[in-house]
């Protein structure tokens, strides 16, 4: 019953679709091979619907140990990293730091222009970095 219900939501999806193209294709000659374009459009992509199974999204268990998420644990460490890096960065632009920062080797990089800002700059840090080791470099100079 979930198959027919699927099959019938995907045809009405469909068909307000291409309502919608013929709404706004101008009346000109090309009108009727328009509407043969979208009825074959919509038979095919009926006929290649599958059921309720296919539709999911593949489900990852993080905590089984033997399951193979090594990948996209390591993908989402990085996004976590460059995120935070990105919300220091903010934040450091809103305190009107000048500063550029980096990721390098899993630790956080601050270069400053100049010294002045130094000890401002460690004290925002200190607050917003959580547990990502960061280390301030004086004068923008990478190492």
């Amino acid at each position: 019953m979930d198959t027919l219900k699927n099959l019938a939501l995907g045809i009405c999806i469909l068909c307000a679709a291409g309502g919608v193209i013929q709404i706004f294709w101008p009346d000109n000659s090309y009108k009727p091979v328009i509407n043969t374009v979208l009825v074959l459009y919509i038979i095919t992509s009926v006929l290649q619907m599958r059921g309720v199974g296919t539709w999911q999204v593949p489900e990852l268990n993080w905590q089984d140990p033997n399951s193979d998420n090594t990948d996209y644990r390591e993908y989402a460490a990085q996004l976590a990293q460059e995120a935070s890096v990105q919300a220091l960065q903010d934040i450091l632009q809103e305190q009107d730091i000048d500063a550029r920062i980096e990721l390098q080797d899993d630790v956080c990089r601050v270069y400053l222009p100049d010294g002045t800002d130094a000890q401002q700059a460690e004290r925002i840090l200190e607050e917003n970095s959580g547990t990502m080791p960061y280390e301030i470099v004086e004068g923008g100079e990478e190492p």
